[in-house]
């Protein structure tokens, strides 16, 4: 009779958890629960778990990061992403780290337990290649041998299988592998691996595999193309009775379709922020006509719903202009134009157009520059960088408070500090502040309006000109943004 397959249920909503544990139960699954990866973390340190069901957005340690010690330290358990509508992109993203698949919040009954049903099969299959490679791993320096004892199981798998011998030899492969290659005519073992895969990357990795440059237990995964697939390959040391590195064995999947996803999500945002940002103009632009008093005379209550009207037409512009900034950033297109440009220049441009801003919040907004010499940049990308970066050090703030910028030369690079003494971030959000959509969660800065894009734009921004952003912070001492550009040198 078959073991049960025991699920882990990963949910900082019990409601979730309960739901999923009653459907489950019923249809023969054990069920354990956790409210979030911490306690996740100790129930697979204490139990066996067949299959993960993970949310992503969850208090004390995420989904996501949990699923970066599960690929590595559990990799050979399914991770099934529970997710809501609006972070199905991050769900893709998940699934290219290694997850399984994922459903979305609020559940329908059929497809969810189809996905478990399909789950559970590939784990029980998983179980029985591993048993029976375990059972004649001894023998695995003469995979000839083992080809015919293997060919059952690998034959039906949908991704494709290469195992090649210290000679880089293929030894051993599946018709998965040919159909992924789009090679029709048969390859007999042994065959130069430049028959089946000709990727460079590919084959200095599995060199590196076989010089012993990765641990026994150590897998590789890189993204290769053929044709006008794109595929990802996790290759991994195949070991001897004595331990030794006797070959190579490579997983391939084609993640095409997740490829070309991620290129439409891309394009549907950029398409539907194109297509409100024109009707929303126009309608700021009647706005104002109104409150100008071009269209006749506004009592003081029309005039205030209609300047509220405005403002929050103003907001939706600010999240649609940063949705396309971040679209570009993606496509590798937002820098586009850099020239010789003088830092110091800016942040004084940026320090006189805050100063205002900074004083009517009690906030004391200074500035240094010292040995500076010019970066190769767009001046334009510069100052969203210091706009985004100086207005949260001020909204972050309490009166009384003061923001500080510095930049100076060091060597082949400049050093750029956004100081505040504001509310600080506690250490647990701080490695996630520069995803898209994360806003830090704090009591006294509810009030605080913004799209959770801003640091995302800066970090992409940085990057894109070669440099890198860090952050240091202390709960209600403040935070320190450091930022290292490269210089021009002569």
């Amino acid at each position: 009779m078959d073991e049960k397959i025991r699920i882990l249920v990963v949910d900082d909503e019990k409601v979730v958890r309960n739901a999923c544990h009653r459907v489950l139960t019923g249809k023969g699954y054990e069920v354990a629960t956790a409210e979030n990866g911490q306690q996740a973390l100790e129930v697979l340190g204490q139990e066996t778990v067949d299959l993960i069901l993970l949310d992503l957005k969850m208090p004390v340690m995420s989904g996501e990061e949990l699923l970066e010690i599960t690929s590595t330290k559990y990799a050979h358990i399914p991770v099934i992403i529970i997710t809501g509508h609006g972070t199905v992109d991050t769900a893709v993203e998940c699934m290219k780290k290694g997850a399984y698949d994922f459903i979305t919040k609020p559940f329908q009954i059929d497809p969810f337990l189809i996905t478990i049903t399909r789950a559970a099969e590939k784990r029980k299959l998983e179980q029985k290649a591993r048993q029976f490679e375990e059972e004649n791993i001894r023998n695995l320096y003469d995979l000839n041998l083992e080809k015919s004892r293997l060919k059952t199981i690998i034959n039906r798998m949908a991704n494709g299988i290469m195992v090649t011998n210290r000679n880089l030899e293929v030894v051993l492969h599946n018709p998965a592998l040919m159909r992924l290659m789009e090679i029709s005519e048969g390859i007999q073992s042994p065959a130069p691996i430049s028959k089946i895969i000709n990727d460079e990357s590919l084959t200095k990795t599995l060199k590196q595999i076989l010089n012993g440059e990765t641990s026994e237990d150590e897998s590789i995964s890189q993204e290769i193309s053929t044709g006008i697939n794109v595929l990802k390959a996790i290759s991994a040391p195949a070991l001897g009775p004595d331990k030794s590195v006797v070959g190579t064995v490579t997983v391939l999947e084609d993640i095409t379709a997740f490829k070309q996803l991620d290129q439409m999500k891309s394009d549907f945002v950029n398409m539907v922020a194109h297509e409100l940002r024109s009707p929303l103009v126009s309608i700021r632009q009647l706005n104002s006509v109104l409150l100008e008093g071009l269209a006749g005379p506004l009592e003081e209550k029309q005039q205030d719903f209609v300047n509220r009207g405005k403002n929050k037409i103003d907001s939706l512009l600010e999240l649609i202009n940063d949705l396309l900034d971040v679209a570009k950033i993606e496509a590798g297109q937002y820098v586009q134009r850099q020239v010789p440009t003088d830092i110091g220049k800016i942040i004084e441009e940026i320090v006189a157009l805050m100063e205002p801003r900074a004083r009517e919040q009690g906030i004391t907004l200074t500035f240094s520059c010292q040995d500076l010499t010019p970066v190769h940049a767009d001046p334009k990308n510069i100052e969203e960088i210091f706009n985004n970066l100086v207005s949260n050090a001020i909204n972050y703030s309490p009166e009384g408070g003061q923001v500080t910028i510095s930049a100076r030369g060091q060597g082949e690079y400049m050093e750029i500090k956004v100081e505040d003494t504001g509310v600080g971030i506690a250490p647990e959000e701080l490695p996630k502040i520069f995803d898209k959509f994360y806003r830090v969660k704090h009591p006294k800065t509810r009030q605080v309006i913004g799209t959770g894009l801003g640091l995302a734009i800066v970090k992409g921004v940085v990057e894109a000109h070669h440099g890198t952003i860090d952050v240091e912070s202390a709960v209600d001492k403040g935070t320190i943004f450091r930022i290292l550009l490269p210089v021009i040198t002569k």
